[in-house]
């Protein structure tokens, strides 16, 4: 068994003991949003799972906004070359 194949399986082993505590975390978040109550400044804050329904809407806005953005202020290529 060479090196690599060595250090890839044990990465691969690392990246599933990984997925599954990010999944029970998430889970047992998930869980505690009907169990805790938030007290939010405006009724909307108070709706279940509106923290991650509203971080998820951002975050699809901010790459979107970066697409946009780069779209208006990228130079081109050889912008740099001398000529």
């Amino acid at each position: 068994m060479s090196a690599n194949s060595e250090e890839a399986r044990k990465l691969a082993a690392m990246g599933q003991w990984a997925t599954r505590v990010l999944l029970a975390i998430g889970a047992v978040l998930v869980v505690l949003e009907f169990i805790v109550h938030r007290h939010g400044e405006i009724a909307l804050e108070d709706l279940p799972l509106f923290p991650a329904v509203y971080a998820f809407f951002v975050c699809i806005f901010i790459v979107v906004g970066g697409i946009w953005l780069r779209k208006i202020a990228m130079r081109p290529e050889d912008y740099y070359d001398d000529e």
